[in-house]
């Protein structure tokens, strides 16, 4: 199963849907987030990729993978990352608070402020995350 592929995207949102700690931790969160990759040829994505999320109130209501730019004209927060950053992230050896401080990940759309409130939620959506890579 590619990363950022389809099939990964449709597994992440089914998994995000049976996750009762998710569901709690996301009671208020309305919106959508894609989690993109950057483009990389020599790791098969020549254009970019990204995962975009329908979330609302604890549950993923859809799911696209997409190409390219298209995620920040279909999200409302569009975080965004070389393949390497996203392995090692979902692998466990990154945290996301980290990578973003450090700029390693990047918020390309949206505002930290308004993601601040979610700290739990996003946690969340990265342990997931990480049972399905």
């Amino acid at each position: 199963m590619q990363l950022f592929g389809e099939a990964w995207a449709q597994k992440y949102c089914q998994k995000l849907n049976e996750s009762e700690a998710y569901r709690k931790a996301a009671t208020t969160w309305e919106g959508s987030l894609a989690l993109a990759v950057r483009p990389d040829p020599s790791a098969g994505f020549p254009r970019g990729a990204a995962v975009v999320l329908d979330l609302w109130h604890g549950a993923c209501r859809g799911v696209k993978a997409v190409e390219g730019e298209a995620a920040v004209n279909l999200a409302d927060f569009v975080i965004e990352a070389d393949l390497a950053t996203w392995q090692e992230v979902l692998e466990g050896r990154l945290e996301p608070l980290t990578a973003l401080m450090r700029g390693l990940l990047e918020l390309k759309k949206g505002s930290i402020a308004a993601l601040a409130p979610y700290a739990q939620a996003a946690q969340e959506l990265v342990r997931v995350a990480r049972e399905v890579a």
